[in-house]
């Protein structure tokens, strides 16, 4: 990583509309040339995971441990205009637990409407049904967005700002309806969008006639287990610098998962050094540690 990072640290405003909100919208976090290139990357799996999986062209493919398909992925680990705030958000102790790849077609012309008010969860599998209420922010998630969703009905994310604060699931008076304050996060290719695990959310259905294509990079802290990997294969880490290892899940023994050293956690050493000791607080309160 480069000191010039740091012009993408979190500013107040961002760290209070993301705690209020759920959620951020990083606009040009991906260059017009990185976007052609994953898109490329993106449909060399796409084709690969349908001759394996025998599925129909216009079938969803939604590949997981998808970090690990081409080392394109790998430089969405530590984007420069994302990984800054992630890091202001949940700070120095934090893992890469889930990646994930979506490809999905246009629905087919005779198909039915869907019904508008389905879909909406939470992500986290467990957690969300086993944490107590208000359940606290354990992961956040990095959608990297390669199709433009901005022309009309091309399956945009659909979002209730706020709802990561909800003890209960959002109320439907309709359950064909999408909750009330509920919104489409429309966006151009090359737009990241972060938002809190807990943030309740659902997919859009793509009517038009282009293929919608999505890269999530989910990050928790390192003592939950990861989805992708309980281990990294090691011919991934070789390729990567410690500060990635450390995000690949990487580490020197297994209690540097519950207390992590400066080997553990590299990320923390760079931030000290370019940001100062004033930097690694404690995220939950913000405070020095």
């Amino acid at each position: 990583m480069e000191s010039n990072w740091l012009q993408y640290c979190a500013t107040e405003e961002q760290l209070k509309r993301f705690d209020d909100e759920g959620y951020l919208v990083v606009e040009d976090a991906l260059s017009p040339e990185m976007v052609e290139k994953l898109t490329a990357a993106v449909d060399r799996v796409d084709a690969k995971e349908r001759v394996e999986k025998e599925l129909a062209p216009g079938a969803m493919v939604a590949k997981f441990r998808s970090v690990v398909e081409d080392d394109l992925f790998l430089e969405l680990l530590d984007n420069e205009q994302t990984f800054p705030l992630l890091w202001d958000i949940l700070g120095w102790n934090i893992q890469l637990y889930i990646s994930h790849m979506i490809v999905y077609p246009p629905e087919a012309p005779d198909a039915k409407l869907h019904v508008k008010g389905a879909g909406w969860h939470q992500d986290g599998g467990r957690p969300v049904e086993e944490i107590e209420r208000p359940a606290p922010r354990l992961s956040l998630k990095i959608s990297y967005w390669l199709s433009d969703t901005t022309i009309p009905d091309a399956g945009a994310m659909k979002i209730l700002p706020g709802s990561h604060k909800l003890i209960d699931k959002p109320y439907q008076r309709d359950p064909t309806k999408d909750p009330e304050g509920a919104m489409e996060v429309k966006v151009k290719p090359g737009t990241a969008v972060l938002f809190d695990r807990r943030l309740w959310h659902s997919r859009g259905y793509n009517y038009s006639e282009q293929v919608r294509k999505v890269l999530f990079f989910g990050y928790s802290y390192r003592w939950l287990r990861g989805l992708d990997y309980n281990n990294m294969p090691e011919e991934v880490l070789t390729k990567c610098d410690p500060i990635r290892r450390q995000l690949l899940g990487d580490g020197v023994d297994i209690k540097g998962w519950w207390q992590p050293t400066e080997a553990d956690v590299p990320l923390k050493g760079w931030i000290r050094e370019h940001r100062g000791e004033e930097c690694l607080y404690d995220v939950s309160t913000r405070y020095k540690v």
